[in-house]
C-alpha cells in the first residue's frame, strides 16, 4: 500500500473517530511495520489493520490493559462523490 494510501486512510479513520462523539480519541498513528493504525482513548488501545475486509465498516480490535481484547465495527462514512452538471 502506498504511502499516500495509507496517510488518506489513517485521516478518514480519524475523522470518522471523532465524528462518533469520541472526541477524546488520540491521534491515529500509522505504524507501517505491523500494518496498523493504533489510537488510544481512557487507557484503551483500538487498533485497525491497512487492509479493512469491508468498505463500510473500520474493522479492528480494543485492548483493555494488560490483554483482555474484543472485535469492533465503527460505521465509515460515504464518501462523496462529485457530480458535474453539464
Amino acid at each position: 500500500m502506498s504511502t499516500s494510501t495509507n496517510q488518506q486512510l489513517r485521516k478518514a479513520l480519524s475523522e470518522d473517530l471523532n465524528q462518533n462523539g469520541a472526541k477524546e480519541f488520540r491521534k491515529v498513528v500509522d505504524d507501517a511495520a505491523r500494518k496498523t493504525f493504533t489510537t488510544c482513548k481512557d487507557g484503551v488501545v483500538f487498533e485497525f489493520s491497512h487492509k479493512q475486509p469491508d468498505r463500510e465498516f473500520w474493522n479492528g480490535v480494543k485492548y483493555y490493559g494488560s490483554g483482555t481484547r474484543s472485535r469492533i465495527r465503527i460505521r465509515r462514512t460515504p464518501v462523496v462523490k462529485l457530480v458535474e452538471k453539464a
